[in-house]
């Protein structure tokens, strides 16, 4: 990415759960942004194999997961981004929360197209073992009783064991996500 440095950003995903991978990318995105809005997809859904985790549980394991980075907090915000029937009325509920977002982080193809399909800057960070480090292959080890704690920042896993009983249990083996 250029040097440019926007005011306002934003960076969505559905964090089920917060990994390393998404920590990597908020590294990247932070100093490219005076401010940086974090976008919490999926936030109507809880309780479900693909996003076993309610918002406020994903927000905490984040806010702890960011503590040991450079990244000031001061200059982050959340929003909740609820699941559409239409990319029109997604895009719509971001921008009438934050019509100033100039640029969008995000490694996921159909965020890019419709952000871009509007005119705006994107900007795709860079991954960190896409391989492994995935909310799918997260929740999988988790369920299965494997080691999963090494994916997952260090401050955010006692968070998240905290809240592993709402992924435990939840089959996902065919659940597809970051």
């Amino acid at each position: 990415m250029a040097a440019k440095r926007y005011k306002k950003g934003f960076f969505i995903g559905r964090f089920q759960p917060f990994h390393l991978g998404h920590k990597y990318a908020l590294e990247f995105v932070e100093p490219h942004v005076d401010e940086l809005i974090i976008g919490i997809g999926s936030s109507n859904e809880a309780g479900t194999p693909l996003n076993p985790l309610d918002t406020a549980a994903r927000m905490e394991i984040i806010k702890e997961g960011l503590k040991d980075t450079k990244i000031d907090m001061r200059k982050v915000r959340f929003i909740e981004v609820p699941d559409f029937n239409n990319d029109e009325d997604w895009f719509n509920y971001i921008k009438g929360r934050h019509s100033d977002i100039e640029v969008v982080f995000s490694g996921n193809q159909w965020v890019q197209d419709i952000f871009k399909s509007k005119g705006m800057d994107v900007v795709v960070p860079p991954e960190l073992r896409r391989d492994e480090l995935s909310g799918t292959n997260v929740r999988l080890l988790i369920n299965d009783n494997e080691k999963w704690e090494h994916l997952v920042p260090a401050r955010a896993v006692d968070t998240l064991k905290r809240h592993r009983g709402r992924i435990k249990g939840h089959p996902t083996a065919a659940a597809k996500g970051k």
